[in-house]
């Protein structure tokens, strides 16, 4: 390992750790929507609601945040977001405390802080891993962003086992102790060295930049892929549970883990063994593969295909944001982090629309359900077809992106271990 590996360990390790917090922080409350529901009355448009304020908290701080970013470099953003998390996550857990009886209102307003600090973070870690010399800068991408996978992982499963074994009234307890997580990475980036930023005498023009075909098609892909990928966190453990009859544990533990752990496994994957594969091409396959999987998801037979589907969507979906990240990034070279963040807010705004909509579309179809039909069941299920939508637009994206921005890939020879992965 170079020298500069060294230098930049601690730096990677905590990126990785915060791009861990980042997934379980803006995935936490989907599986807390049981627990909400059933304390405090909240409907499926209220946790849409919640759904959507979670993402357009993000898409708004990526939108911000880029300028400040190029200006004044990562270090205090990655200490600053790490502060805010704990923030959020605390006023999350105090809201029943604060406004009995007004619950959404301050779940709302602790959703914008945890929310606009993991948006901040998408804006940080991506240019973060993929500039720190190293040999293979996109494997460290990729290993970044497993991490994040495995962050809906634990959401899922530590969540779970914990609301199963303190009881769904003491959820307050669990989301504290998520809190801990960042309040330790913050120490870990006081301490990080930090690459530098592009100075701005080099960067590509803002205005050049959004007038880019490459640009304005990639924001439509990761808009469509984002949310083709995260609908599942956002929505699958309510619609195992509601929809179709599984109990919480099994629900989580083995639909939405299995989702996880399948997409986490895909981009370690590509960081190992990648090499010489095109990027253009994993996406469109991946988008088709959707479309079936999304069809499986909603008309299953039987539960356990459903949790299948689950898993496949993970593995399938796994490049679409990152995948389309780097060939943006590679095709509009000397942006800083302002390509990232922009790129980010459109798969933000994506998971927001598709959140809301398919919470809107639950309570629409339920109030329609056929004599005999479970409403809740019916509304879920119907949101679920529907959905098929936004895997089909999301193939509709990835062809064009294909001939204006090309994956020109990494070298199948001499791809070392990336720096940092053993962290």
């Amino acid at each position: 390992m170079s020298g500069k590996g060294i230098e930049y360990r601690r730096t990677l390790t905590a990126c990785n750790l915060a791009g861990f917090i980042q997934s379980a922080t803006m995935n936490l409350s989907p599986f807390l929507f049981v627990p909400l529901m059933l304390l405090y009355g909240l409907s499926y448009t209220q946790l849409g609601f919640l759904v959507l304020v979670n993402f357009v908290a993000q898409f708004a701080a990526d939108l911000y945040f880029g300028w400040p970013v190029n200006k004044y470099g990562y270090k205090p953003f990655c200490i600053g977001s790490q502060a805010a998390i704990v923030i959020g996550l605390a006023l999350f857990a105090c809201a029943p405390w604060i406004a009995p009886g007004h619950e959404m209102i301050v779940l709302a307003i602790a959703t914008v802080i945890f929310s606009a600090a993991a948006g901040l973070l998408e804006v940080l870690l991506s240019p973060i891993t993929k500039t720190i010399p190293a040999e293979n800068s996109e494997a460290n991408f990729m290993i970044m962003h497993s991490a994040f996978a495995g962050g809906i992982f634990a959401a899922a499963l530590v969540t779970t086992l914990l609301l199963r074994a303190l009881g769904n009234d003491m959820w307050q307890l669990v989301v504290l102790a998520w809190a801990l997580l960042p309040l330790y990475n913050t120490f870990q980036f006081i301490r990080a060295p930090m690459p530098e930023i592009v100075p701005e005498r080099e960067r590509m023009k803002a205005g050049k930049m959004l007038s880019s075909p490459v640009f304005i098609v990639a924001f439509f892909a990761i808009f469509f892929g984002a949310a083709t990928e995260l609908l599942i966190v956002q929505w699958g453990s309510t619609y195992l549970e509601e929809g179709l009859g599984l109990s919480k544990i099994v629900g989580d533990v083995l639909g939405l883990c299995f989702f996880a752990a399948m997409l986490a496994a895909a981009r370690l994957l590509y960081a190992k063994r990648g090499a010489g594969l095109n990027m253009n091409d994993l996406m469109i396959w991946g988008s088709v593969a959707c479309i079936v999987l999304y069809v499986v998801a909603a008309f299953a037979p039987t539960v356990w295909l459903v949790i299948v589907a689950f898993g496949l969507i993970g593995f399938c979906s796994s490049m679409l944001w990152t995948g389309t990240l780097i060939v943006a990034a590679d095709n509009l070279p000397h942006t800083g982090a302002l390509v990232f963040a922009l790129l980010a807010g459109g798969g933000d705004l994506g998971i927001a629309v598709g959140g809301q909509v398919v919470g809107w579309l639950s309570d629409v179809f339920a109030t329609r359900a056929p004599a005999g039909e479970d409403a809740a069941q019916y509304g879920l299920k119907m949101a679920m077809f529907v959905a098929i939508a936004i895997p089909v637009l999301s193939l509709f994206c990835q062809i064009p992106l294909k001939k204006l921005a090309p994956h020109h890939g990494r070298p199948a020879t001499g791809a070392a271990e990336p720096t940092g992965a053993a962290d």
